[in-house]
Order: C-alpha cells, then sequence, then structure tokens
C-alpha cells in the first residue's frame, strides 16, 4: 500500500513539476531565445510598419503562441478586416490578412463617411491612394446602417453597370433609388431584390432607358413608368 501511494505522490509531482514548468518556461531566458518568434510575414496588406509587427510579437513565444490575443491586437488596426495565423517552422509565423476595402461615401444622419461593404467606417489614412469621389454615394435614409442592404447595392452595381451609371443611391425602408448620372431613377425593392433585378433585366432588353425619366421596378405585380 505504501509503495503504491508513493508512486501515486511521485507521479503528482511530477504532472505538478511539468504543468509549472510548461506554465512559466516562455519567461525562461534560454526557452524565450530557442522559442522566440524571429520571423513574420505578413501577406495580404501592406499597411503594417515594421514597429506594428515588433511591438505585437516582441513578448510572443512561438511554442506557446496566444494565437487569440495576437488576433485582437491586429484586429484593432481598422484596415484589417480577418486574420489567419500560421505557424509553419519553428520559430516562423504567417499572417494572411484580408483588408477592409472603401465601398462607398455614406450620408447617414448628418455625418459623411466613408464605409465598407459592411457599414464599417474606414480611417483613411490608410488609403490615401483613393480617390473617394470616385467611390458611390449612397444616402442612407433608415435609423441604422444594415450591411445587406449595402450588399444590395453592390448586387444592384454589378448587373446593371453596363447600363446605367448611378450617381447616387438613396435608401429608404423597402427601396433602393438609383439616381442616374442624366438625373433618371430607378428604383428596386430591398424585400425583394432578385425579383426586381429579373423585372428589370427583361425591361431593358425590351425598352431604351432613356424613354423614361422613373422607372420603378419594386412592385411584384407591374412596373411603374413615368416619361
Amino acid at each position: 500500500m505504501k509503495t503504491g501511494r508513493i508512486k501515486i505522490f511521485i507521479l503528482s509531482v511530477w504532472i505538478l513539476i511539468c504543468a509549472l514548468f510548461g506554465y512559466f518556461s516562455p519567461t525562461i531566458p534560454v526557452v524565450k531565445e530557442i522559442f522566440s518568434v524571429k520571423k513574420v510575414t505578413v501577406l495580404g496588406t501592406d499597411k503594417f510598419k515594421k514597429e506594428d509587427i515588433k511591438r505585437i510579437f516582441e513578448k510572443e513565444n512561438w511554442f506557446f503562441l496566444n494565437k487569440e490575443k495576437v488576433r485582437e491586437e491586429l484586429l484593432k488596426y481598422n484596415f484589417v478586416k480577418e486574420v489567419q495565423i500560421n505557424r509553419l517552422f519553428v520559430g516562423s509565423v504567417d499572417l494572411v490578412i484580408l483588408e477592409r476595402k472603401p465601398f462607398a461615401v455614406i450620408y447617414h444622419r448628418g455625418k459623411k463617411q466613408v464605409i465598407d461593404e459592411d457599414g464599417i467606417p474606414i480611417d483613411m489614412r490608410y488609403y490615401r491612394d483613393v480617390n473617394i469621389s470616385h467611390l458611390p454615394k449612397v444616402i442612407y435614409n433608415d435609423n441604422s446602417i444594415r450591411s445587406e442592404k449595402l450588399r444590395k447595392i453592390k448586387k444592384i452595381n454589378e448587373n446593371f453597370s453596363k447600363i446605367f451609371k448611378v450617381k447616387k443611391y438613396i435608401v429608404n425602408k423597402s427601396q433602393i433609388s438609383c439616381v442616374l448620372e442624366n438625373d433618371k431613377t430607378v428604383v428596386f425593392s430591398t424585400e425583394d431584390l432578385d425579383k426586381s433585378i429579373r423585372r428589370g433585366k427583361i425591361f431593358f432588353k425590351n425598352r431604351d432607358i432613356n424613354e423614361f425619366s422613373y422607372i420603378n421596378l419594386s412592385f411584384e405585380s407591374m412596373i411603374v413608368v413615368r416619361r
């Protein structure tokens, strides 16, 4: 019995020592040097400064890398939408960054902002080469900005950019109005955009858009036009 208890005691002490070593080893200078992060490769963006990456990883240990903490630090940078952290070789870390892209200039509740397609405000300090005058203008009259409506604007543009050029989009509850460069207006439904798009494609296949000043494709059973 005593021999069994001694074995259990020794095993318990050994497990405790291993646990303590695993917890404190990242702070031991020799271990820290062996398993330090020596190389960080950033893919998908050129907006990070070397100092930024150095600061994030200077206290990290490759073997005990806290991916969640690193991810949180990277996401603090406005241009980072998503990040993937890979450890392929000892001492080396690859960061695969998905950048936020300026999507539109939005006017909402008296404020003018550049946003991405999720409605997140963009810090233009990171996008000095982007000419915002070339971005779509969106007048958003709903109380809150919803990313699904912004994606519907993108979908309208993808389907009709060869037929008409939009000067500004007006979002108002169940409708998205496209005010064209020639001041004509085309209206789509936000509740069933796919049907509006299908109606529009059939309509513009048979009629010249220049015949009308107003075209409303948002109704289920009819198209309302005004010359």
